[in-house]
């Protein structure tokens, strides 16, 4: 080293060009306290550029319903960019920085440790972008590399050199987001307040009501011959008896951030298209515009004028970061660490996980914006400020916030807007309360391949995904109670009659195995578009079946068909009342009969009836589902023992509070083959059947979707191997 004019001046040794370490500098000089230190910074702050700033804000910033499902304001996001490039930086270089100058001969080793964290960063998503996920090989690739990077940085000043300057790179992925990627529309996006074009509004005698439930097949309420399996679902079967049920209608896209703007404007949308005000000006909320009270509750879009509605308060900030820290683990976790993780499969956006359908979802990261309504209504009831914080709540919360949006109805017009997600996985919801939980995220796991779940040739496989068909049964059976609620509602209020009612979803999902997904192929367009689509016109009493072809972009028109609105309007949609034709062609161009076939497809698995007991008499046990015990012989104690997960909730079981094990899980012990399929009673009655095993290291794991047939209190649970001769049955109960 040597000093010009007082500044400190680092010369390498020649051991330095050679790959050998650098001479160190006295740990006391002003040298090691500017420019190397400048240096380190640098290295920081361009490692954490790539291995954190560059891979969030780019997957971020081509999801701007991430942004707009929160309510994120311009400087929430400005702010955000820069916090997600500076902040990690910030504190992996202090923390190495200041036990560098509490030890600073140790100093070397502390800042190479914070690059060895950061090259850790980058292998993993490199892994997780490589699909090498087993963690077997995750970690000591992760680990010897990261060791390697920090190795090099220190050995060699080329590499130094290189890392440092990827600080540049750092600020240049701030500007990118900020200035290119699809987020940044949002932020420079302007609200169009007042609606383009011609429209005039008749007065309103009631209420319009836009429903839009998500992730619905219609096929999964129907029977073979196209009627609502109404034993199941019976307030569906009394919306179809007084509205007009479009029993071949279809969506125009299998992504909720596309179908709603759909919805609401008549024109289809692109997936270029922010589903915002400024991309959609002329939609449902604009078409009727100040004249009456708005009440919106808008889960993933925001497109009501700020002159029509007041906007919801944004989340806040350190929301918006853990949401985004959520997203960034998924990015780069190995599947042993994200099964810790909430999971993205909900919402709306790409997040780079494999989910249902090539798309992902992230609904549990954002939470759920607040009911809003124009000031001119009353206030938000209490449970407008409901926040989500976790899957399980946001799916638990969606009923409560169905009630009070329709509690916020009442005879006089008004415009009302209804977005929930229902019945969308993952299937928490009964019809007998929201608070029963399956006792397994079964759907998730199987759709993304975690937890040791079979191959899909494995008996286990089909096993256990027929039990997703039953759990989502359950679910719709909730969302039936819910439609039967707003009914009652709307005739006690003196609303029905004359009101304009709409019931929708925004698309299907592919339930029969091995699918559970929105991806489309030739095989399953029909039960990924098709949906449900209920109208009740102004007046009318009686309920009618149209099979003609429907789709999301029909439903605007036909509001302003039976409303009598006069517009200019352009849509692609049409009318469905007025005896018009189609002007596009649908995704779906099969007739209704493929929707029917389906639906006796569905029905076939569950042979034994259309209750709720028979959607879990599946296997080889099905024959017996639903009878009592004591019309079987029960015979010597099986040489199998069986330790169910849910023993302990059972034995003082509250159907209001706790996690009802409608999915029973364990393990069976005994024997080294795999044991024969069970049956499982509860209280005395044949309940289910046990199977789908996984080989444990000393037990077999099995899984089993039970009827309903818990009650409060102690519940007795025994499990059966059943034994045949012939037409008579025994049952050998298996001890705990």
């Amino acid at each position: 080293m040597q000093h010009v004019g007082g500044t400190a001046i680092w010369e390498r040794s020649p051991a330095e060009g050679s790959g050998e370490p650098p001479d160190e500098p006295r740990a006391d000089s002003p040298g090691r306290s500017t420019h190397r230190w400048l240096v380190d910074a640098a290295v920081i702050f361009g490692l954490a550029g790539v291995a954190i700033t560059q891979p969030l804000l780019d997957l971020l910033g081509r999801n701007p319903p991430f942004f707009v499902a929160g309510h994120y304001e311009p400087t929430q996001i400005i702010w955000f960019a820069v916090t997600v490039a500076v902040a990690p930086a910030a504190i992996v270089f202090g923390a190495t920085g200041l036990a560098g100058l509490v030890h600073r001969r140790g100093a070397p080793v502390y800042h190479g440790t914070g690059v060895a964290l950061l090259a850790g960063l980058l292998v993993l998503m490199v892994c997780r972008t490589l699909r090498l996920e087993a963690i077997v090989y995750v970690v000591p690739i992760v680990a010897l590399l990261a060791v390697a990077v920090a190795v090099l940085e220190w050995r060699s000043r080329v590499a130094r050199q290189f890392m440092a300057y990827l600080a540049v790179g750092n600020v240049a992925f701030v500007v990118l987001f900020l200035t290119s990627s699809p987020t940044a529309r949002l932020i420079g996006a302007a609200d169009q307040a007042a609606q383009p074009g011609h429209v005039a509004v008749p007065p309103l005698n009631g209420p319009v009501l836009l429903i839009v439930l998500d992730e619905f097949p219609v096929t999964a309420i129907m029977r073979g011959d196209g009627t609502i399996i109404d034993t199941r679902y019976p307030n569906l079967a009394r919306l179809a008896a007084e509205t007009t049920w479009f029993r071949n209608a279809a969506s125009e896209s299998r992504t909720t951030y596309v179908s709603t703007p759909s919805i609401l404007t008549g024109v289809r949308a692109d997936d270029k298209d922010l589903p915002i005000l400024a991309d959609h000006p002329r939609n449902y909320f604009s078409l009727f515009g100040d004249r009456y009270p708005v009440n919106r509750y808008e889960l993933v879009t925001d497109m009501c004028p700020s002159a029509v509605c007041e906007a919801p308060p944004p989340e806040p900030m350190t929301q918006l970061l853990d949401d985004a820290s959520i997203v960034y683990k998924h990015r780069i976790f190995p599947p042993v660490l994200r099964d810790s993780l909430p999971p993205l499969d909900t919402g709306w956006g790409d997040f780079g996980e494999d989910m249902p359908g090539g798309a992902t979802a992230a609904v549990d990261q954002v939470e759920t914006p607040p009911s809003t309504r124009s000031p001119s209504t009353r206030p938000p009831g209490p449970m407008d400020q409901v926040r989500k914080k976790s899957q399980q709540e946001i799916v638990n919360g969606q009923p409560s916030i169905f009630r009070n949006q329709i509690e916020l109805i009442d005879a006089e017009p008004s415009i009302n807007f209804l977005h929930v997600v229902l019945p969308h996985h993952p299937y928490r919801l009964t019809p007998w309360g929201d608070g029963h939980l399956p006792a397994t995220r079964l759907p998730d796991e199987i759709s993304s391949g975690r937890n040791k779940l079979p191959a899909v040739d494995d008996p286990a496989y089909d096993f256990m995904f027929r039990q997703i068909y039953p759990l989502q049964a359950m679910q719709i059976g909730a969302v039936d109670q819910l439609l039967g609620e707003m009914i009652d509602h709307l005739e006690a209020t003196g609303a029905w009659d004359d009101s304009l009612v709409v019931v929708m979803s925004d698309h299907g999902i592919d339930m029969t195995a091995p699918g559970f997904t929105r991806r489309v192929d030739e095989t399953n367009s029909d039960e990924i578009f098709r949906m449900p689509l209920f109208i009740k016109a102004p007046g009318q009493t009686e309920g009618r079946i149209d099979d003609a072809p429907a789709s999301t972009v029909d439903v605007l028109p036909s509001i302003v068909d039976l409303l009598d609105i006069d517009t200019d309007w352009e849509f692609e949609g049409h009318s469905l009342f007025d005896g018009s034709e189609p002007s596009i062609d649908r995704h779906v161009q099969s007739d209704v009969e493929a929707a029917f076939t389906l639906a006796a497809a569905h029905r076939a698995q569950f042979p034994r009836g259309e209750d709720w007991v028979s959607l879990a008499a599946v296997g080889q046990g099905e024959d017996l589902v639903g009878n009592p015990v004591g019309d079987y012989r029960v015979g010597s104690p099986s040489d199998l023992r069986w330790q169910p997960e849910s023993a302990d909730v059972l034995e003082d079981l509250s159907l209001a509070d706790d996690a009802v094990p409608y999915i029973m899980e364990g393990d069976v012990i005994g024997g080294d083959e795999r044991p024969p399929e069970l049956v499982v009673a509860v209280n005395g009655t044949v309940a289910g059947t046990l199977g789908g095993y996984l080989a444990e290291d000393k037990s077999w794991r099995f899984t089993g979707y039970v009827a309903p047939l818990f009650r409060d209190g102690h519940n007795e649970v025994v499990a059966y191997e059943v034994e045949r001769a012939g037409d008579s049955v025994v049952l050998h109960p298996l001890a705990n």
